[in-house]
């Protein structure tokens, strides 16, 4: 039994290693870093989030961590490295769209990437019940989906014991269907539900490993029941 616990320590401590590992972007290629910011507004609390994430060569390569006196900024503003996630981060009140992230590498390039602007949206007015009879027409208020744009619609919290999330993507739209079967996965009982909208596209400067950036917009939270 001791041996099997022994055993059990050691493999963890090696999955954990292998999670939480990092590369230097000092011992690397600079043109080797790719690069992924997201850019999320929550109106529900009045905050923006800014954060960025380095890897090598592409999405889904190993984080890397800045090496001194490489830097990413955001309006000027130098985000704040979290050991935990393996991304840089800041945070701070009211919306910021409009800003853009800098970084500089360590061969002193310099590249400056807009936040796509992205266009608010909230859940209808009224809304309290939502019946698993049958899929839910919901619509949003807000413009219309533009292309490269998605919405997801999340319901949780509450009685649930689990979450479940909707998306679309069609420009256009104005609405999202909750499909029955996705309704009936959840509890009868009270919930939450929140909506968030989302512009993706590939950044404009960046090294010859690319990179891609987002801009969300969280709605308000509403509370609901979900009914049968």
């Amino acid at each position: 039994m001791k041996r099997r616990s022994t055993l059990g320590i050691a493999l963890i401590g090696v999955l954990l290693f292998t999670a939480c590992k990092r590369e230097d972007s000092m011992n690397l290629d600079q043109q080797r870093i790719y690069t992924n910011y997201q850019y999320t507004y929550n109106s529900e609390n009045n905050t923006s989030t800014m954060m960025a994430t380095f890897r090598l060569d592409n999405s889904g390569g190993t984080k890397v961590e800045l090496s001194y006196p490489a830097r990413v900024e955001f309006n000027g503003e130098g985000l704040t490295w979290k050991n935990g996630s393996g991304r840089y981060q800041l945070n701070r009140s009211g919306s910021q769209i409009g800003g853009a992230f800098t970084y500089r590498d360590l061969d002193e390039n310099v590249y400056v990437n807009d936040v796509p602007h992205i266009f608010g949206a909230e859940l209808p007015w009224g809304i309290t019940n939502i019946s698993q009879n049958g899929n839910f027409f919901l619509p949003w208020q807000g413009e219309a989906l533009r292309t490269g744009e998605t919405i997801r619609v999340t319901i949780g919290g509450g009685d649930q014991t689990t979450s479940r999330s909707w998306t679309v993507h069609t420009a256009g739209s104005s609405h999202i269907i909750l499909d029955q079967n996705g309704l009936m996965d959840l509890s009868v009982g009270s919930a939450e539900i929140q909506l968030e909208r989302e512009s993706s596209g590939i950044i404009q400067q960046s090294t010859l490993a690319g990179g891609r950036i987002s801009s969300s917009y969280l709605s308000t939270k509403v509370f609901i029941n979900i009914v049968n």
